[in-house]
């Protein structure tokens, strides 16, 4: 089972992400990310929640290729 100290809801994403990536994250972003499968929606009690470790995944991801698409 996860644990629910993993679990972001979407403000939660949004705060996070933008503390992570010192600029805005807002919650239309993640909600982007979500809908187009990004990161994985989990829903709990009619709450929509994402896992943190899938959303450092996809931010550092997104940093390693923009970094070797700016390289080239």
């Amino acid at each position: 089972m996860i644990e629910t100290e993993e679990l972001l809801n979407i403000k939660e994403a949004s705060n996070w992400a933008t503390e992570y990536l010192g600029k805005t994250v807002t919650t239309s972003n993640i909600s982007y990310l979500i809908q187009y499968g990004r990161i994985k929606k989990i829903g709990i009690n009619g709450t929509t929640q994402i896992l943190k470790q899938e959303l450092i995944n996809y931010y550092n991801s997104y940093k390693e290729h923009r970094e070797l698409f700016w390289k080239d």
